[in-house]
């Protein structure tokens, strides 16, 4: 698939994840105007299915290309806010109202052997095949990901919020020291 090529690619594009888990690109950092319309796409087919079905009007807030190599794993979490945030503002925890109430993660290749994307609440594993979606309030419903076995996982992972102050930028920039926080500040 393209996508996995171009994240093959691009690896020096990579500034999320600190490869203990994963590494992604950002949308900010994604040049390739077929790859942001894809994302584009995407995000505007999940902030209309979550209107469709709950009448809440929400905003793309992140999205990123990632992959988990051999080994990647991520305990169950909530996604309330990003790490960039967290860097941004030491105190975001007593400061900030979590703003991060939808998740989508796609999965673009299905033969990485476990990896699977699980619910310890509510005792479900999602099984994926490739180019398949779960979209759920990743701000309410704990989640993890279990250990890639076979080969790296492949993922876009998108977050929605209310908030339009936190909407993301569709601006573009080479500097990896930019992220969706601070490239909405004024620089």
């Amino acid at each position: 698939m393209e996508l996995i090529f171009y994240h093959r690619t691009h690896k020096h594009k990579r500034s999320i994840g600190d490869g203990t888990d994963y590494r992604a690109i950002d949308y900010i950092h994604i040049h390739t105007q077929w790859i942001r319309d894809v994302f584009n796409r995407i995000s505007y087919d999940c902030v209309s299915e979550i209107f469709r079905c709950t009448d809440q009007k929400v905003y793309p807030e992140m999205t990123a290309l990632n992959e988990w190599e051999i080994g990647g794993v991520q305990k169950p979490h909530l996604d309330t806010y990003s790490t960039m945030e967290i860097k941004a503002d030491e105190d975001i925890k007593d400061s900030y109202k979590p703003h991060r109430e939808w998740t989508l993660i796609l999965t673009l290749n299905d033969n990485f052997g476990d990896g699977r994307t699980y619910f310890p609440d509510q005792d479900y594993i999602h099984k994926p095949t490739a180019c398949e979606g779960i979209l759920f309030q990743g701000l309410y419903h704990l989640h993890g990901v279990e250990p890639v076995r076979r080969c790296s996982r492949h993922t876009i992972s998108m977050w929605f919020t209310e908030d339009p102050d936190k909407i993301l930028s569709d601006e573009r920039t080479q500097n990896l020291d930019l992220d969706n926080v601070t490239i909405r500040q004024p620089h």
